[in-house]
């Protein structure tokens, strides 16, 4: 992502990660979090909503897409980032980094694209 792919096409994967690391929780979010099923899937959407922000403020454009029917798996959810080279105000990147220390976690993908 750091060079510039032209297309990027992400598959649920890895939400165990962030379910994991979910020790902080802002309020008034701890009425969620504390019901197990709950807490799975704010974290879901908390591990995607992060990979199309960090997206985002590489200059792709974004969008998350149904790719199988939610009857199949509740994990259904795709990313597609297409690389439109524009330059960021840092904009996208704070938001980005706002949600890190907010939720105070780290997600694979990041970690991934810093080595």
């Amino acid at each position: 992502m750091n060079n510039g792919v032209p297309l990027a096409l992400f598959a649920p994967c890895c939400h165990h990660d962030i379910q994991a690391q979910l020790k902080v929780t802002p309020e008034p979010w701890s009425l969620i979090t504390r019901h197990g099923i709950m807490r799975e899937r704010l974290a879901d959407l908390i591990t995607d909503g992060l990979r199309i922000q960090l997206m985002k403020s590489k200059g792709y454009r974004v969008d998350a897409i149904e790719f199988i029917a939610g009857s199949h798996t509740p994990r259904n959810l795709m990313i597609r980032a297409v690389f439109t080279g524009a330059k960021s105000d840092g904009e996208e990147a704070r938001l980005y980094e706002e949600m890190l220390a907010q939720w105070g976690v780290t997600p694979v993908l990041a970690a991934k694209l810093n080595r």
